[in-house]
């Protein structure tokens, strides 16, 4: 240890430091004379890198520690982690050397956004965070989904490697819906292991990129368009996993005479065989019955392709696409599911968290809406992109999570033109700066095709990616804007569109001219928790779902700033009184039903001399059923059930789970993708 220097450089990857060395270890006598200096020289990466094979002679000394024969060398040590993937590293070179007994019980702690953690404080329930484990939150909420259904899958799997599988076995309960699988590495040498079908694994042997050559043809591909940048032996091989995993996918569900089957195959890096590949990519497909149905159908399939060459991040990325693909199907039901004849392509990043740059994809061009000339040539494209809205309350989707938008080449024949000279210009999108359009269509509207469908706004926006979300509430603010303001509130007389739909003025003869934009209304959203936090309030309005509460929002009023009427809404609604000094800002979202902007604020109630008291909750009738405090520990349940359900704000979907036994809990919070929930889901995550 004297050897080591105190001042090397801190590693962000790995800090790791020894908290405590019990007097008993060998390695105290040499560590309690430098009491003040112990946690400097130990901060750094220098237990464990990802590799642990390092001739670093700092790193050295702690492996040739931890090899050492000498069982009281690590006895009693903890060993503490600043991030998931060094401990698991470490607990990895420990059973690879063969060295657990050696350590003698050693104590090793995570500490990460994902790490255990149980603890007590202020006499609640244990505060739980989830575990760095298999089980992520897509797999327990697959898992669920399959119980609350009553349903069962197999899986077989080629370059995940058996993680999908032991994804499922690691959620509890999973047992009662997994059926087991199958890991199919190699197909040439895995014949015995695809159920005992030589058959099968001839089909798959006739599908390798070897034995069949590249299909130029898109049409034969389910209309599969590949980047130009890939080569033809890439394609070739990402065509072959395509018929692969329908392959097996379908054998395996019949076989197995489960629901669902979910297939994937190939190529998680660090080398690829293909030339030009040099990141990873999947192929997944869920087969299964649909509702009333006894054939075995393909009812989804996507590509997935990755940023990273990493075999480790690819198994783990592809894996979880696996599960969201398959709760998609289980979401969309049987009249949604994704048709045989389409494949979706979907290009992830490692990193799961959204990035703010992709609303940098959607530019509103606010500066070229008066430009005649540019918005002619705009209306006229054939390329032009569209959102879908249907009355003023649904969109068109193609998937849970996207909106379809229609090119006008596709849809100009299904829909009268009078609805398209009506259409509203939101702005460009991607790259390409194609022009999107909002297109307004009556109650009745068909669909365009049987791929898409419409779903309420309000409900099911929430559920897209934050750049499809906002597509979607944009659209909806325009429409109920157009709705609303139809004459001049300074004249009366009628309206007419400008700009693109986007602003509009008057007709007035008498020489005056009046201009109107659409305009948001500020509303605030406050989540109240009692002085110690362990306690939240949340109330039901008339409008809501059996068992779903949410936190308490109102319109803020005429010369009045946020903070006052975070204190105003929440006395007049529950008669809980918000200590003023407590009020933060926590973020804000649109909301166009018909006009808000809603800001979101945490608060708390005022200090007395027991910081768990709950205040006396009154609640104002006329616009609450009801408010209650609600345990730390009950919401964070809450906000799991809801992630499997879906969309909890549709009254509809959530009394149909509730008479099926889908459901027996006491409390539902809005899903992910509305204010209300980010404003829970901080609370639960600040302690």
């Amino acid at each position: 240890l004297h050897s080591i220097p105190t001042h090397h450089t801190h590693s962000e990857s790995c800090n790791v430091r020894c908290k405590r060395v019990i007097t008993s270890c060998s390695l105290y006598k040499h560590c309690n004379t430098m009491n003040n200096t112990i946690r400097r020289p130990l901060r750094s990466s220098i237990f464990f890198s990802r590799t642990l094979q390092s001739t670093n002679p700092r790193k050295l000394f702690w492996q040739e520690n931890l090899r050492s024969s000498n069982p009281r060398t690590a006895l009693g040590c903890i060993f503490h982690f600043s991030s998931a993937p060094p401990l698991s590293s470490a607990k990895r070179y420990i059973a690879s050397n063969s060295i657990a007994a050696s350590l003698n019980g050693a104590i090793f702690e995570g500490e990460s956004t994902n790490a255990t953690h149980t603890s007590k404080r202020n006499g609640s329930k244990s505060a739980k965070r989830e575990s760095t484990s298999f089980a992520t939150p897509l797999f327990q909420s697959l898992v669920e989904r399959l119980k609350s259904n009553k349903q069962t899958c197999t899986v077989v799997e080629s370059s995940c490697g058996g993680l999908i599988s032991a994804s499922l076995m690691s959620v509890p309960g999973s047992s009662t819906v997994y059926f087991g699988g199958t890991v199919a590495y190699s197909t040439k040498r895995s014949g015995k292991l695809l159920c005992g079908d030589e058959d099968l694994h001839k089909r798959l042997l006739n599908v390798s990129p070897e034995n069949k050559p590249i299909d130029s043809n898109p049409e034969n591909w389910h209309n599969l368009h590949f980047d130009p940048m890939l080569s033809e032996e890439t394609q070739q091989y990402i065509q072959s996993k395509i018929q692969w995993t329908r392959e097996a996918a379908l054998a395996y569900c019949r076989h197995l005479d489960t629901d669902f089957a979910i297939a994937e195959g190939g190529a998680t890096g660090p080398t690829f065989r293909p030339e030009g590949m040099k990141a990873g990519f999947a192929v997944l497909a869920v087969a299964g019955h649909r509702k009333g149905s006894d054939e075995i159908e393909i009812l989804a399939q996507r590509v997935v392709y990755s940023d990273s060459a990493d075999r480790t991040d690819n198994m783990r990325l592809f894996a979880d696409s696996a599960a969201d693909l398959c709760i998609e199907v289980l979401n969309a039901g049987p009249e949604v599911s994704a048709d045989v004849n389409g494949i979706s392509t979907e290009y992830t990043q490692m990193d799961d968290e959204w990035d703010a740059t992709e609303t940098l994809l959607f530019d509103r061009s606010s500066g070229i809406r008066n430009n005649s000339e540019i918005m002619k040539d705009f209306y006229q494209r054939p390329d032009a992109m569209h959102v879908v809205v249907r009355g003023a309350t649904e969109v068109l989707f193609a998937t849970s999570k996207e909106l379809a938008l229609a090119p006008y080449k596709d849809i100009h024949g299904t829909y009268a033109t009078t609805f398209f000279d009506r259409r509203t210009f939101l702005g460009r999108l991607g790259p390409e700066q194609t022009p999107l359009f909002a297109l307004f269509l009556p109650e009745d509207a068909a669909t365009p095709d049987e791929k898409s469908y419409f779903a309420n706004t309000r409900t099911r926006a929430p559920m897209l990616t934050p750049l499809h979300n906002e597509l979607a509430l944009t659209a909806t603010a325009y429409i109920n804007w157009q709705k609303t303001h139809q004459y001049c509130n300074v004249c009366g007389s009628p309206l007419e569109l400008i700009y693109g739909g986007t602003c509009s003025k008057c007709t007035n003869k008498n020489g005056e001219t009046h201009f109107h934009w659409p305009r948001q209304d500020p509303s605030i959203i406050v989540l109240v928790t009692n002085p110690s936090s362990t306690h939240a309030l949340l109330a039901r309005s008339p409008r809501h779902p059996p068992y779903l509460y949410t936190a308490l929002a109102g319109f803020v009023e005429a010369g009045e700033n946020m903070e006052c009427a975070v204190a105003r809404e929440v006395y007049e609604e529950s008669g809980v009184a918000v200590d003023g000094n407590s009020v933060e800002y926590v973020g804000s979202q649109s909301w166009p039903f018909p006009r808000s902007c809603m800001i979101g604020f945490h608060a708390k109630t005022h200090s007395s001399r027991n910081v768990d008291e709950l205040a006396a909750i009154n609640i104002d009738p006329d616009e609450l059923v009801d408010a209650k405090w609600f345990e730390k520990e009950d919401v964070y349940q809450a906000t799991r059930d809801a992630d499997t359900m879906g969309a909890v704000m549709e009254r509809k979907l959530v009394e149909e789970r509730i008479a099926s036994g889908g459901w027996n809990g006491k409390l539902f919070v809005p899903s992910k993708g509305v204010l209300a929930r980010t404003l829970i889901d901080k609370w639960l995550e600040s302690n």
